[in-house]
């Protein structure tokens, strides 16, 4: 079944990660290896595709 991400978010509404799942996590020691079957990261990831970026693509200084 493949997920549908509602863009309606944006990036500042969602926030930022201040310290990364993995440094506690009982599988640290199979990294990388571990990570495609990681709930924790498969939600976050989920969370952070709803953002729409607040910056502009197109901004010149």
């Amino acid at each position: 079944m493949e997920n549908i991400i509602k863009r309606d978010m944006f990036d500042f509404e969602i926030g930022y990660l201040t310290k990364s799942p993995c440094l506690n996590c009982e599988h640290r020691s199979e990294l990388p290896k571990c990570h495609a079957d990681c709930h924790i990261l498969d939600k976050i990831q989920t969370m952070l595709a709803r953002g729409i970026s607040s910056q502009s693509s197109g901004y010149e200084s």
